[in-house]
């Protein structure tokens, strides 16, 4: 009686079939039965799209007049975004053709088809993309489809994505950028990372750009990768720029033990006046100093201050993706702070993420399991996700450690209002 596996499958008469089947209920019309969604609210169309079945797409596109643009309700992507995802060519083709939004962004992410053809690779499916009107700096959570492709490491991506004239110096938020993406990690889990250097350093990526968390000289040198370090001093990079911790890239090279990158920035890096001892075997001993230790100790502090409150003022000027990505970095630098996992997962909740907003306000619990505000966080994130019991039941929880808290009252009363509401809503079939 579902729609979705003959539009998976592509048989589009069993598809027709069913539409039309007698023995349904009264009200199982074809209406019904083409907009009925599965548990992560993809429709019939989504489904055909992700196959790569174009002929059903065809007959829910032109005969239904179904909107060619119809988000599924979890992560609000349309049937391009899916069949891009599947790398489906001719599918995604025929959607573009038939009036599809290259632009079209996932409903919290904001990432577009572009972002996830540069992620998947084929030439073919990002040309296609281009040439239908894609914006090829389109800004989402992972930064622009050719950060995203540096990030994953997709060197004939990111190739294409400069041959049609991606910016290499675009940024996410001042915090990265795709130079910065392609080193970080490098010896972790995708080594070809270096022919994406080369690539966007020749396409004129600043190889001085100083991110939050420092240079793309300085990344090299704490992923130990002493060629990558050449080749950015060679290209014009700075070694006296410091990161938000104050330290320059030998420091860095020296306080991972990466001896081969201190022996290399060494001779090219002006000495640092707080160093008694200015050579190699002095600064690898320095950088564990107790001395070191304390000042690198306040510097996390103050940058921890500092990306708390540039959380607060993006968020009070409603921009949540913004918030959001400074207090990840407050979190990279307090880890145990219960209160900015508690803003993170507000900022969540605000773009509709019920599932990261309820993983930050259980680490707020976990952290801080007598403050009444992470359970109002994980009962919220649990009504956006429609779970109004599980939501009910983190409400009273949180109600009893002070019954005097309104809010949660008040929130615990409208989750078993919204449960009620939900159970009478259920229609018989």
């Amino acid at each position: 009686m579902y729609p979705f596996d003959p539009a998976f499958t592509g048989d589009l008469q069993h598809f027709k079939d069913l539409l039309y089947d007698p023995r349904m209920k009264e009200g199982m019309t074809k209406n019904y039965l083409i907009r009925m969604v599965d548990f992560d609210g993809l429709t019939a169309l989504h489904y055909a799209a992700m196959g790569g079945r174009t002929e059903i797409c065809k007959f829910l596109v032109e005969e239904v007049k179904l909107n060619v643009d119809l988000k599924d309700l979890r992560n609000g992507r349309t049937p391009l975004h899916h069949a891009v995802l599947t790398e489906r060519i001719p599918t995604a083709a025929y959607l573009l053709e038939n009036g599809a939004n290259p632009n079209a962004g996932t409903k919290y992410k904001g990432r577009t088809a572009l972002h996830y053809a540069a992620d998947k690779g084929p030439k073919e499916l990002i040309e296609l993309l281009l040439s239908k009107g894609a914006d090829i700096d389109a800004m989402a959570d992972c930064g622009t489809p050719l950060q995203y492709a540096a990030t994953r490491r997709k060197k004939d991506s990111v190739k294409v994505l400069l041959d049609n004239h991606a910016g290499p110096n675009v940024v996410s938020h001042n915090l990265s950028s795709p130079l910065l993406a392609s080193i970080h990690g490098l010896s972790v889990e995708y080594a070809p990372s270096f022919e994406c250097i080369k690539l966007l350093l020749k396409a004129g990526a600043d190889p001085n750009f100083r991110g939050l968390r420092g240079t793309p000289l300085g990344f090299a040198a704490s992923e130990g990768e002493t060629e990558v370090i050449l080749y950015l001093l060679n290209a014009g990079a700075n070694p006296n720029i410091i990161d938000n911790l104050g330290m320059k890239p030998v420091e860095v090279a020296a306080l991972r033990g990466n001896r081969k990158g201190v022996m290399t920035l060494f001779p090219v890096t002006s000495p640092i006046p707080t160093i008694s001892d200015w050579s190699v075997d002095g600064l690898l001993e320095y950088v564990h100093s107790d001395e070191a230790i304390k000042e690198r100790k306040e510097k996390k502090k103050e940058q921890f201050l500092f990306s708390k409150s540039k959380g607060a003022e993006a968020f009070n000027i409603k921009d949540y993706f913004g918030a959001m990505q400074w207090y990840t970095e407050a979190i990279n630098f307090e880890p145990t702070d219960a209160s900015v996992w508690s803003n993170r997962s507000l900022c969540w909740a605000h773009m509709d993420d019920g599932d990261s907003a309820l993983l930050d306000a259980e680490e707020c619990i976990k952290l801080k399991p007598n403050w009444p505000k992470g359970y109002y966080r994980a009962g919220a994130a649990e009504m956006l996700l429609e779970g109004f019991v599980s939501a009910a039941d983190t409400f009273y929880r949180g109600w009893k450690l002070n019954r005097k808290n309104k809010e949660l009252e008040r929130a615990f009363r409208e989750a078993i209002k919204a449960q009620k509401k939900k159970l009478l809503s259920i229609p018989d079939i």
